[in-house]
């Protein structure tokens, strides 16, 4: 692209009232006629820990102490990132009309997908935060780290579900094959289990995933009570800014045949 078409493309800042009426929309329709509404988003976590709770804890008596806290603190997280995967599929296909009749930038979709989630999570935290506490949160300092692990998170997601958005558009087959892949990511992240449970010559196999690095930290912040490893947080931050670079360079390569495809 010459300096000059890159010149004449809109900028996403010129476009952040529409990004946020998208997310305000996304929020009021999802709970519109919802007797509970807020509170759906809380029993899906809620029912998962339950069940995990049971089956592993006391059916399969998995060896770890305090295991709702355990599970709690790392499932809540990866529900953000499977949420967010598995909606970034529809993000554009499900927008169709909006992208044949409107000029705007197309990553404002799924930024609107990932903020929405996102948001979501932030509401729940308001109550599962407390829960912590009750179950035996150790509170210290490294909870501070917080913060920057969930942004290094929501940066990595955010270039999923740019590639998955873009992806789904001319293979729709990327849906399901994320539905599965999302399956087998689960258990080879350490989300019920230690990573120290992992037999020592395949562990860096499950290193290498880039939700081991995050869950990982958020275990040691709430679970543990201390501060997170350093080459673990270098290794989140080393995949937020890979997946970012190359979910935004194949978005903008495949946003050209959007209107073509669909």
């Amino acid at each position: 692209m010459s300096t000059k078409a890159a010149e004449m493309q809109p900028s996403l800042f010129q476009y952040r009232e529409l990004l946020k009426n998208l997310v305000i929309k996304d929020l009021k329709v999802k709970y519109r006629n919802s007797f509970l509404g807020f509170l759906w988003s809380l029993l899906n976590p809620l029912m998962m820990i339950v069940v995990y709770s049971v089956a592993l804890k006391y059916i399969l008596r998995v060896q770890i102490e305090n295991f709702p806290l355990f599970l709690i603190v790392g499932i809540l997280p990866w529900n953000l990132f499977s949420g967010i995967a598995i909606a970034s599929t529809e993000t554009i296909i499900g927008n169709a009309n909006l992208i044949k009749k409107i000029a705007f930038p197309r990553e404002i979709l799924p930024i609107a997908t990932v903020l929405f989630h996102t948001a979501q999570f932030l509401l729940a935290l308001l109550v599962f935060f407390p829960a912590l506490l009750f179950l035996g949160a150790p509170w210290t300092p490294a909870i501070a780290v917080y913060p920057l692990v969930l942004l290094l998170q929501v940066v990595f997601t955010l270039g999923v579900a740019l590639f998955l958005s873009a992806g789904t558009v001319s293979y729709r087959d990327v849906k399901y094959l994320t539905e599965v892949a999302l399956m087998i990511l689960f258990w080879v992240t350490p989300v019920v289990y230690h990573l120290a449970m992992v037999p020592e010559r395949v562990r860096w196999l499950f290193e290498l995933n880039p939700m081991t690095a995050y869950i990982t930290a958020y275990h040691a912040m709430l679970y543990w009570g201390r501060w997170p490893s350093v080459p673990m947080l270098l290794l989140g931050g080393l995949w937020a800014v890979l997946a970012l670079g190359v979910g935004s360079w194949v978005f903008r390569r495949q946003q050209r045949f959007f209107a073509e495809d669909l």
